[in-house]
């Protein structure tokens, strides 16, 4: 990656393209810069975290940048362990999914260096939804490490 507001630009719409990919047959509203209401049963959004390491050779600072992925389903309201199995089943493929989606394309269409995928982990918490009302969701988290291993020169 370059350090340029292009390549940045790059890497967000093509992770944008990738997630809108895994979301479409799921029904799933893509939300760049994060969820603010859960209007339906089910979202994913992606923003920027910021840097989690840099470091320094003798010409240039290599940056690693956090981008956050989090996937929301709304917990339903029933004791159906069969619509709860399915919800859970929803969890796990999209998942491997987004992981997959990911991977295939680790330089995002040559706009970083490099990538790494964090660890998936699983919650609860409450959300906004289409009203002033909160409902209550599954949490579906994890990290996207873009290595970029010339963001800044150094001048001797």
């Amino acid at each position: 990656m370059t350090n340029t507001v292009a390549a940045r630009t790059t890497a967000w719409n093509r992770i944008s393209t990738l997630l809108s990919e895994v979301a479409a047959p799921h029904r799933f509203p893509l939300e760049p810069g994060g969820i603010q209401r859960m209007g339906g049963d089910r979202a994913i959004a992606f923003w920027f975290e910021g840097e989690s390491e840099k470091g320094n050779t003798l010409k240039n600072v290599m940056v690693t940048h956090e981008v956050k992925i989090r996937a929301l389903w709304r917990i339903p309201a029933t004791d159906d362990v069969r619509a709860r199995t399915a919800v859970e089943l929803e969890i796990w493929n999209t998942t491997r999914a987004i992981q997959a989606a990911l991977r295939g394309d680790s330089d995002l269409a040559s706009a970083v260096s490099d990538m790494d995928i964090g660890l998936a982990t699983r919650g609860t918490a409450e959300v906004v939804g289409t009203g002033v009302e909160t409902v209550e969701v599954h949490v579906l988290d994890m990290s996207l490490y873009l290595q970029e291993l010339e963001a800044e020169e150094i001048t001797p």
